[in-house]
């Protein structure tokens, strides 16, 4: 059953959906946060829609969800000047959290947040701030800087294109080359407005200062779940062997890889690229039938 709710801070108002199991009196409830980018509540990218399969999915096996539009893509004017993450995501899925927890039948012992991508990384910060989460599920979260995920992808998708000619080698250097300039911790003579790479400085020193690795470890009572795709090109197996080795014998904590999925969390036969996303493929139900088989498990 899907309800919709408001998710409110002060000057902001973002529509949502409380998607909830039929038939049940008291369930989990698990918030639902984007990756990068304006993005609907369902975050769609062409005809997918990876948080409204979740929430479904999740609906199926007992589990509520809260999921909203991103406040990039409703109060897109805010953003063209000086901001950070805080204004991106964090305020927004702290608020939501907040909500979660005044729904007369969820229980309040068991409320998660899911992150997805950019909301991944993000996810131990925010369960820093809101120790009344139960656990957080990390879905193809970088380990890493954006930056390295940048330089990454570029030469993934050089790769790609089967260019060996010097012309195009050249390209590829100046482009990580202009990458280098979005590695600042601090603003030193920089306004925190100026733009670097679509964004501005202030939005850069922020994620590049975030040490998600380390405020993952340092969670003592929330538990985590790592799920990340083999066919993932956006955010590699690298990260993935990063959470693992930082977190996967940590207690309550699950690290898996899925070898067949991408970023986008649907099953694929190959990485590919950007043109995999214009076919609709629904998230994997393995990976949907994992997450609600560890949100229910006994810690």
């Amino acid at each position: 059953k899907e309800t919709e709710i408001n998710v409110k801070t002060p000057g902001h108002t973002l529509v949502g959906m409380l998607t909830v199991p039929k038939k049940l009196s008291s369930y989990p409830v698990v918030v639902l946060v984007h990756g990068s980018g304006p993005a609907d509540m369902d975050e769609t990218v062409g005809p997918n829609k990876p948080l409204k399969d979740i929430a479904l999915g999740l609906a199926s096996k007992g589990i509520a969800s809260i999921r909203y539009v991103k406040r990039t893509m409703i109060y897109a004017g805010e953003f063209g000047k000086a901001f950070t993450v805080k204004e991106e995501v964090m305020d927004d899925a702290l608020a939501a959290i907040a909500l979660a927890k005044t729904l007369p039948a969820v229980n309040k012992k068991q409320i998660y947040l899911l992150g997805h991508s950019l909301g991944g990384m993000i996810a131990p910060r925010i369960a820093t701030l809101a120790p009344d989460l139960n656990g957080i599920i990390m879905l193809a979260a970088p380990a890493r800087k954006f930056t390295d995920l940048l330089v990454e992808q570029n030469k993934y998708m050089f790769g790609l294109s089967k260019d060996t000619s010097a012309a195009g080698k050249k390209t590829l250097d100046t482009v990580i080359k202009e990458l280098e300039v979005t590695r600042i911790t601090k603003l030193g003579t920089m306004k925190a407005d100026s733009v670097l790479l679509g964004l501005p400085a202030s939005y850069w020193v922020d994620i590049n200062v975030n040490d998600q690795v380390a405020a993952a470890k340092k969670l003592a009572k929330q538990r985590i779940f790592v799920g990340q795709g083999g066919n993932d090109f956006q955010v590699s197996t690298t990260d993935y062997n990063l959470w693992n080795t930082a977190i996967g014998k940590k207690k309550g904590a699950m690290v898996k890889l899925y070898p067949e999925l991408n970023h986008l969390l649907s099953p694929q036969t190959e990485k590919g690229s950007m043109e995999q996303y214009r076919t609709p493929v629904s998230v994997s139900d393995v990976l949907i039938t994992d997450i609600a088989t560890w949100i229910k498990a006994k810690p």
